[in-house]
């Protein structure tokens, strides 16, 4: 190793420590609550656009929601969306506010839920919880930067189901807390 080698490496590193923390300045951040980027009612309204994308006239579903009129899963993947995208992620939370604040009540066009119908529900339908978050979460983005029905870019994908997945991971994880408490 020569001289001219050593001078060099700590100038690369003090350069690239500089870009690091340059890139880290821009780094997107999606606020827990989403409605610091838009009103409650348009994350209502993507909720509902997006649920009506599913098909909930397949044969199969109709034939399970006449054996169990009681469950009610588009109730339940409203309630729960909106939660997670308005940064609420504790079931019992979630139960509390369908009886005290108006957006959830609204949502609840059936019997309230339970704590426990909330985490069998977000077990047995993690993935479509999952796709409807990060509809909102691309929603919520298009909207709070203007880009209309742009293209995002495969990384700005996979960093909104990232976002979306580590939603749910929160979720499961403080009703794990508050269980065990």
């Amino acid at each position: 190793m020569n001289c001219l080698s050593r001078i060099d490496r700590p100038m690369n590193n003090r350069l690239k420590s500089d870009v690091e923390a340059d890139a880290s300045d821009e780094k997107l951040q999606i606020p827990l609550d989403l409605s610091e980027w838009c009103e409650k009612s348009k994350l209502l309204e993507w909720i509902n656009l997006e649920l009506d994308t599913l098909d909930w006239s397949h044969p199969d579903l109709i034939t399970f929601l006449r054996a169990h009129p009681s469950y009610q899963p588009r109730m339940l993947l409203c309630v729960m969306t909106f939660a997670y995208a308005t940064g609420t992620f504790e079931s019992e939370e979630i139960v509390r506010l369908c009886y005290v604040e108006e957006p959830f009540r609204a949502l609840c066009t059936a019997a309230i839920p339970t704590p426990a119908e909330l985490v069998r529900f977000r077990r047995e339908n993690r993935g479509l919880l999952k796709w409807l978050v990060g509809q909102v979460l691309r929603r919520a983005l298009r909207e709070k930067f203007s880009l209309g029905n742009m293209l995002l870019p495969a990384g700005l994908r996979q960093f909104l189901a990232e976002t979306a997945n580590v939603r749910l991971d929160i979720a499961r994880h403080v009703d794990r807390a508050t269980q065990g408490a």
